[in-house]
């Protein structure tokens, strides 16, 4: 009996023994397979390495010049830059300011807005009548003016004339068209639009026709071409 376990034992460890053996080879070839394609793929990035290395080097070479031309070009107009940011700024800014309604419209200034004011100034005459016109250099120059929602009305043809503008009128479209130098206003009865240098402006009122003459505020007239409009002590309105 007991020789039968030694046997047996000794067989166990001999069966171990040849499984020990017979596994071990097979790690040793899967190691070096390994370090095979370990030092095969160092291998390899070392050349892409080596790759990239060398086209960077080129690349800097080739592209040396344009880089010291851009930090060239940003230095040389770096101020250039912040001052279009600011211009650019600066127009924002006004075009905020100039977006502003108008509250009050005056008869001798032409606002050009299209806004319908809350209030009108008052007018120096109240009501329809004779009053001279006055422009430096010239004799006065009478005409009908009428006092309409805050504005003064006065004969277009004639006062255009007076103030050195040619004057048509186109009787059939009751269109009316002057020009003084390079300041040219068209207009048209019944319509409260006039283009001024061919841009189409809003007027305070529409043009009307009275004993078939226009009537055009004095505002927009002499605005229209250059001039300026007072009231003066004399009752007359001076243009200048």
């Amino acid at each position: 009996m007991m020789k039968r376990v030694i046997s047996n034992l000794v067989l166990c460890f001999l069966i171990l023994t040849a499984y020990s053996s017979n596994i071990s080879p097979v790690h040793a070839d899967d190691d070096d397979k390994y370090e095979e394609k370990v030092k095969e793929y160092e291998y390899k990035n070392d050349d892409e390495a080596k790759y990239e290395d060398d086209y960077d080097r080129e690349y800097d070479e080739k592209y040396k010049d344009e880089d010291d031309y851009d930090h060239e070009y940003d230095e040389k107009y770096k101020d250039e830059d912040q001052s279009e940011e600011y211009y650019q700024q600066n127009v924002k800014i006004q075009e905020k300011r100039t977006i502003v309604k108008v509250k009050r419209e005056y008869w001798y200034k032409w606002s050009r807005s299209a806004n319908i004011p809350n209030e009108y100034a008052t007018t120096p005459i109240s009501s329809k009548q004779t009053v001279p016109i006055y422009l430096e250099s010239k004799d006065p120059l009478y005409i009908t003016a009428i006092p309409v929602q805050g504005q003064i009305f006065v004969p277009f043809e004639d006062t255009a004339k007076y103030l050195g503008a040619s004057v048509t009128v186109y009787p059939n479209s009751q269109i009316g068209e002057i020009q003084l130098n390079h300041r040219h206003l068209i207009v048209k009865n019944g319509t409260r639009v006039a283009y001024e240098n061919m841009k189409k402006t809003p007027m305070p009122l529409p043009i009307f026709s009275e004993n078939g003459e226009l009537y055009i505020p004095i505002s927009v007239l002499a605005n229209g071409l250059g001039f300026q409009v007072a009231w003066t002590k004399q009752q007359q309105i001076r243009i200048y």
